[in-house]
């Protein structure tokens, strides 16, 4: 009841309550699901998360494996049957390529790779297998590359050929640093410079560092000759030499070649090994030539 003024009258007509309205009753909702099969789904898609987190790390861990390049060694059974589901997967070294080389035999690079003990990329060792490639003779250098699936690509640098080795009876190509590549016939690579005698290998480079500013000279030279492991004794076409000592060798080759410009290369053998002393002396074969010259005259008297 509701007062509208201080009047009785109006207090009257609005005292009485009016009729009571209906009271509007809810639609009914439906009966709620019951709770378990939710807790179910949420179970399923918690398992779901579980098995792709084990997935993804399955993975990264055999990419760790592959991008580290350290193989997995076990001596347990399970090692062979994780290889053989890798292999069943498609994860099997069935493919080599090979790039880069030109005197190394493809079967010595396959041999060194080792295939034949590694059935997968995860137990496969690419540090040994490149440690193995590069103690090739002429490989200087070797890259191993793992492309997934199954694959591997083999890239080598081969040494060039410096120098033809003669000693032990027995003709080596050999690079800069002295390295022996292979064993040639006498007459192979006939542009490359000719050396003999013990420890002329490593010490070439160094030798024909000085000898290759002198153009005209270098191509003189027959064979260079190592003495005694010390020196150098150059040889030339037609007989005549040159003899250098075991230091200072540029400045006793220029003084030599001073000589030579007056006496000849090919008549003197000069003999520059005494700092601030030179000997020339005839060659041999030019003292053959004098003998054959003078023995008929004399045989004539």
């Amino acid at each position: 009841m509701q007062q509208v003024g201080t009047d009785a009258g109006i207090w009257r007509r609005a005292s009485p309550s009016p009729a009571p309205r209906p009271v509007l009753k809810a639609a009914r909702s439906p009966a709620p699901r019951p709770r378990r099969p939710a807790r179910r789904l949420l179970r399923k898609h918690k398992f779901r998360l579980q098995m792709l987190g084990l997935a993804t790390a399955g993975l990264a861990a055999f990419a760790l494996f592959v991008q580290s390049a350290r193989p997995l060694n076990s001596p347990t059974p399970a090692l062979a049957e994780i290889e053989q589901v890798l292999d069943l997967a498609g994860f099997g070294l069935t493919q080599v390529s090979l790039a880069g080389h030109r005197y190394t035999p493809d079967s010595d690079i396959l041999d060194a790779v080792g295939l034949g003990s590694a059935r997968t990329m995860l137990t496969f060792d690419s540090r040994a297998a490149k440690a193995r490639v590069e103690a090739l003779p002429w490989v200087e250098r070797a890259s191993i590359e793992r492309i997934l699936p199954d694959r591997l690509e083999v890239r080598v640098t081969e040494r060039a050929p410096f120098a033809v080795w003669s000693h032990d009876g027995r003709h080596s190509l050999i690079d800069r640093s002295g390295r022996e590549l292979a064993v040639v016939p006498v007459g192979a690579m006939p542009t490359l410079p000719r050396i003999s005698g013990e420890g002329a290998a490593t010490a070439a480079a160094a030798l024909f560092s000085i000898v290759g500013q002198h153009p005209d000279l270098a191509a003189r030279i027959s064979v260079s000759e190592r003495i005694s492991g010390r020196r150098w004794t150059l040889r030339l076409v037609g007989g005549g030499s040159v003899q250098l000592p075991a230091q200072d060798e540029a400045a006793a080759l220029d003084r030599a070649l001073q000589i030579a410009a007056v006496q000849g290369l090919e008549a003197s053998e000069i003999d520059v090994r005494v700092p601030g002393r030179a000997l020339v002396r005839a060659s041999q074969q030019r003292k053959g030539q004098i003998e054959t010259a003078v023995s008929p005259a004399t045989g004539g008297t």
